[in-house]
C-alpha cells in the first residue's frame, strides 16, 4: 500500500502506519523547517509538498492510505481551547478533508490530543438554521465533527483513546487515534505472521493493550525503517541508565529501556553552568532510536525538543492502529 501523511512532523505516525500496514510512504506535507529536514534526511526520496492548504489534490499521486494529526493548539487542554472552527489552526483538517474526498483513499488515519474528545468544533450541521448549535454553544466537539465528515465521505470508522503508559512509555501523553475505512473498498485482511504489530497477544482487544504490549520478552517494536536507518547510520548508543539514579522513576524507565533500549542521561549542561533537559532523552521518551531526530544535520536543539514534543510516540500508535483493524475484521466476520 502507498501512504500519505499530513502534518508529518518527524514522521513517527507514518512510521507506525507503515509498520501495521506493511505500506511505503509515497509523499508528505509538512509545513515547519526543522521537521522537514528530519524527513528528507530519513526519506530522502520523498517529496514534500509543504503547506497543505496550497496542494492541488487533482494532480498529487492517489494513495491507498492518508494519515494525519491535524494542528492540536486549539484543542489542546493546555490551550485557549478554541475549537475545531475558521480561523484556528486545528480547523486544518479542512484540508485534510479536501484532499481525502478527492484522492478516495481506502483508510484514513487520524491523530490527536485528549482535547479532541471535548473542544468544540463547528460544522455545516451546527450552523444550519433549526439544527444543532444554533441557540447558543455548538454541541459538536472536535472528533465527533471529524467522524462525521469521514461518514459523509463513505468511511466507517474506530477510535481509541491509548496512553503512550499502555504501551510501556514512562509518560502518560494520552492520545486519540481514528481509523476510518471506505465502505466501498475490500479491507485488509489481518494476519498473525507479517510484522511484529500482528504477533500473537497483540491487538484482540482494547482491554488487551496494557498488559501485553510490550511483550513479555522485551521484543522490540520499534518500526523497521527506524530499526534499520539506525544500524546504516551507526549511531552511537546512548549511555546505559545504570548511570542515573532514577529514584521512584526506575521501575518506568525500566520497562520502556525493554522496548526502546538503554535510556540516555535525562540532563546535558547548558554550557553555563547549569543543567538542562536533553534532547536525546526527550526523543528515547518518545520511543525513538538514538540519533532520529537529534543526528539530523542543521536542527537546533529548541527545534529537536520542539519536534519532540510535538511528534507521536509510534509504538502507541502501532497499538491503538492493530486494536482497531481487528476490530473491523471481527466486525466483518459477524456479518
Amino acid at each position: 500500500m502507498r501512504l500519505g501523511e499530513l502534518f508529518a512532523g518527524y514522521g513517527g505516525l507514518g512510521m507506525a502506519v507503515e509498520e501495521v500496514f506493511g505500506a511505503t510512504t509515497a509523499w508528505f506535507s509538512e509545513y515547519e523547517a526543522a521537521p522537514s529536514k528530519i524527513l528528507a534526511h530519513h526519506w530522502p526520496d520523498v517529496p514534500n509538498y509543504g503547506d497543505v492548504t496550497k496542494i492541488d489534490w487533482a494532480n498529487i499521486e492517489p494513495v491507498d492510505i492518508i494519515s494525519g494529526g491535524s494542528p492540536c493548539q486549539d484543542l489542546s487542554l493546555a490551550g485557549k481551547r478554541r475549537g475545531m472552527q475558521d480561523g484556528t489552526r486545528s480547523n486544518l483538517w479542512e484540508s485534510m478533508r479536501e484532499g481525502i474526498a478527492i484522492i478516495k483513499p481506502k483508510y484514513v488515519v487520524w491523530e490527536n490530543v485528549k482535547g479532541a474528545l471535548s473542544a468544540g468544533a463547528v460544522s455545516e450541521m451546527e450552523q444550519s438554521e433549526g439544527r444543532l448549535g444554533t441557540d447558543g454553544e455548538p454541541n459538536l466537539r472536535a472528533i465527533g465533527r471529524v467522524l462525521g465528515d469521514l461518514a459523509d465521505l463513505g468511511f466507517d470508522a474506530e477510535w481509541r483513546g491509548v496512553r503512550a503508559a499502555d504501551v510501556g512509555a514512562p509518560h502518560g501523553r494520552f492520545r486519540v487515534f481514528i481509523l476510518a475505512s471506505h465502505r466501498d473498498r475490500p479491507r485488509l485482511q489481518v494476519t498473525r505472521n507479517p510484522g511484529v504489530a500482528h504477533q500473537e497477544g497483540r491487538g484482540e482487544s482494547a482491554a488487551t493493550l496494557r498488559n501485553s504490549i510490550p511483550a513479555a520478552n522485551g521484543h522490540d517494536i520499534r518500526s523497521d525503517r527506524a530499526r534499520i536507518v539506525n544500524q546504516e547510520t551507526g549511531w552511537p548508543e546512548p549511555t546505559h541508565s545504570d548511570h542515573t539514579n532514577w529514584g521512584s522513576y526506575g521501575p518506568a524507565i525500566k520497562r520502556w529501556e525493554r522496548t526502546n533500549g538503554p535510556a540516555p542521561r535525562p540532563t546535558e549542561h547548558s554550557g553555563r553552568g547549569l543543567m538542562r533537559l536533553s534532547p536525546h532523552f526527550a526523543e528515547w521518551m518518545m520511543g525513538l532510536p538514538a540519533g532520529w531526530v537529534t543526528s539530523v544535520p542543521g536542527v537546533s536543539r529548541a527545534d529537536q525538543l520542539k519536534a519532540c514534543g510535538n511528534g507521536v510516540v509510534p509504538q502507541q500508535a502501532i497499538a491503538a492502529l492493530t486494536d482497531m483493524l481487528h476490530s473491523f475484521q471481527a466486525k466483518d466476520i459477524a456479518a
